[in-house]
This record gives C-alpha cells, sequence and structure tokens, in this order.
C-alpha cells in the first residue's frame, strides 16, 4: 500500500467529528491511570459490547460461520475485518482494520487493544468456550493494521 493511500484510508477510519474528543479523551485518560488499569476498562468495554450483540452468535457451531458472521458486523460498523484459524493448542485471531489504532493514537495500543480482548473472549464464551479460556493480545503489526490476539 503506498503512503498516500494508507494515509487516506486510516484518515477515514474514525468520523472526523469524534477524531480528536477521542483522542483528547485517550491523552486524558493516560494522565489518570496506569496502562493496565485502563486496559482492564477497554477489556470490559468490549465484554459489554459482546454481551450487546451476543444474540446473533447464539446459533452458530462453526467456526468458520462464525468468522463470517463477525464480518458481517465488523463490515456494517466499519471495524475492519477478522480471519479465526483454529491451530493445535489455541484459536488465532487476526483483526485487521479496526479503528483502535487511528481513535486513541499509537501511544494508547497496549491498553485499547483491551477492547478486541474482551469483545472476543465474550464472543467465544457465547460460541461454548469455558471460563478458563481467555483472549490475549500477541501482537500488533503493521503500524496497528494488524492486531493478533490468541485465545486458549
Amino acid at each position: 500500500m503506498t503512503a498516500t493511500l494508507e494515509t487516506y484510508f486510516r484518515s477515514q477510519q474514525v468520523s472526523l467529528q469524534w477524531s480528536p474528543i477521542l483522542f483528547a479523551m485517550a491523552q486524558e485518560l493516560e494522565a489518570i491511570a496506569p496502562a493496565a488499569d485502563l486496559r482492564l476498562l477497554f477489556k470490559k468495554m468490549g465484554t459489554r459490547f459482546a454481551e450487546t450483540i451476543a444474540e446473533q452468535f447464539v446459533d452458530i457451531k462453526q467456526l468458520r460461520e462464525l468468522n463470517d458472521a463477525l464480518n458481517d458486523l465488523w463490515a456494517r460498523t466499519q471495524w475492519g475485518y477478522v480471519q479465526l484459524q483454529e491451530a493445535s493448542d489455541c484459536i488465532e485471531i487476526s483483526h485487521q482494520f479496526s479503528p483502535l489504532y487511528e481513535a486513541f493514537g499509537e501511544r494508547a495500543a497496549p491498553w485499547s487493544i483491551g477492547l478486541l480482548e474482551g469483545f472476543y473472549q465474550t464472543i467465544f464464551r457465547v460460541f461454548g468456550a469455558t471460563e478458563l479460556l481467555s483472549a490475549q493480545c500477541v501482537g500488533i503489526d503493521n503500524n496497528g493494521q494488524k492486531i493478533n490476539i490468541r485465545f486458549a
């Protein structure tokens, strides 16, 4: 992707009316709480978000169906897309082009990803996973464009 195209794409991820407010909010949050607390807060927000829409995932039985349903959700909300991959000991979640990086800034990445951790953990519980399993970010690539999460 060329730098000009990437700059344009990123500028479209967050509504212009909300972009400066969300960035300011991130700065204020960082001023009053440590990153670990903010990550927990955002994980709780991701959990709450997932709980409000969980009904649409209740009847899903296969990982491929869940992947399709999640991508339908993300397309409708302009939150990028996800690829779920079953591995020997986990589910690998690759979420691309979420607006978190653009909304809150690069410095907020270590804690804002909690939103996706909480969301996916809750969705997998709806899908039938036990309370012993959790979603944990294992890496952020391409300047925040790809967030890798491990559910195990």
